[in-house]
């Protein structure tokens, strides 16, 4: 009996010490990487509903692996829901190209009638297997209450992660979305 409570014992010890280190990230926003414009025409502009896939619907950070294979990471997390990162960003780094009086934050008081919602639907977003993100989007502006959804636009971004390691593949998502920022600011 001694002896097994010793084996289980050891046995708790060594899987305990054999855990790897959950980590947490979060998308920020990046420089434009063209001349802000501080002249956008018409009300202001807030990132409304962002829509995602729901194989990115969840906390672990994803890899599309080969073919239809999806790696759904046991250590790196979102540091809170994607799509609220997701639209947190977008808005920080619209407000980069565009002005802070020109975009609103997200949770900013402002009548319906008088802002324009940015909604944006998320085909893809994540880093295959080589480290290259591609997010794919498809986005409209409407205005009104409910927002009538204006000319709808896709974009295609990839950025280069260099790895599949977390830090590097957030790093990554936030230059997408700083790229997907520039397109939106060029045509609004």
């Amino acid at each position: 009996m001694m002896r097994w409570a010793l084996l289980l014992t050891l046995t708790a010890l060594v899987a305990c010490g054999s855990s790897p280190k959950t980590e947490f990230y979060t998308l920020v926003s990046v420089k434009p990487t063209t001349t802000a414009r501080m002249d956008a025409k018409g009300p202001p502009i807030q990132v409304g509903r962002v829509d995602l896939p729901s194989t990115l619907d969840r906390t672990a950070l994803v890899i599309q692996g080969s073919d239809a294979h999806v790696i759904v990471s046991d250590r790196d997390r979102w540091a809170g829901p994607l799509d609220t990162l997701v639209r947190q960003a977008l808005s920080d780094d619209l407000r980069a190209r565009l002005g802070t009086a020109a975009v609103l934050a997200p949770g900013d008081p402002a009548p319906p009638s008088k802002v324009r919602q940015l909604l944006v639907v998320i085909e893809r977003f994540s880093a295959d297997s080589a480290g290259r993100v591609v997010l794919e989007a498809d986005w409209t502006v409407g205005s009104g209450n409910p927002p009538r959804p204006g000319a709808r636009h896709h974009e295609r971004v990839e950025e280069n992660a260099g790895s599949t390691q977390g830090g590097s593949v957030a790093a990554a998502m936030s230059r997408a979305l700083g790229l997907l920022a520039d397109a939106i600011a060029q045509t609004l």
